[in-house]
């Protein structure tokens, strides 16, 4: 008599292989598309911070003593934010000014937030951002945050 499988049996060394080659198989023919587990993170993210989004304005690059740089300007009704980073081999330096003075700025990204607080005159920095994808979060008093698109710094 054959034995039955029940809910609570052990996955086999067998059972492994198989799923394995089932998981390669998927792989293969229909992979997850590029993207999109950064494109659900923000959505999920936008959904519970019912936050602005702003838009994205990329300027030109800018060379500052030999490091990689780039200026990007965001957007929203309420709000501007420009940053410019500056690449090192494993890291960014962030800065950036925001149209509120006092603002919080949350740099998102590869699992790691950093947060500064805008000056007087709307200017803040953030150093150690791991490079990748990261994306901002402005918070100001008496507003809804804004958040932007995830960008590659």
């Amino acid at each position: 008599m054959a034995e039955e499988f029940t809910p609570d049996g052990l996955i086999d060394t067998g059972d492994e292989h198989v799923l394995a080659q089932l998981a390669t198989l998927y792989d293969t023919i229909d992979p997850v598309p590029f993207g999109l587990l950064d494109r659900i993170d923000f959505a999920l993210a936008v959904a519970e911070l019912e936050a602005d989004i702003a838009e994205l304005t990329r300027g030109e690059l800018v060379g500052v003593r030999g490091e990689e740089t780039d200026s990007i300007t965001f957007t929203s009704g309420s709000l501007s934010l420009m940053v410019t980073t500056a690449a090192s081999a494993r890291h960014v330096r962030v800065d950036g000014w925001v149209t509120t003075p006092g603002a919080d700025v949350d740099v998102v990204g590869e699992g790691v937030t950093r947060t500064a607080t805008a000056d007087d005159a709307g200017r803040f920095s953030v150093e150690g951002v791991p490079r990748g994808r990261a994306h901002f979060v402005v918070r100001r008093e008496g507003y809804r945050p804004v958040i932007t698109p995830s960008i590659e710094i």
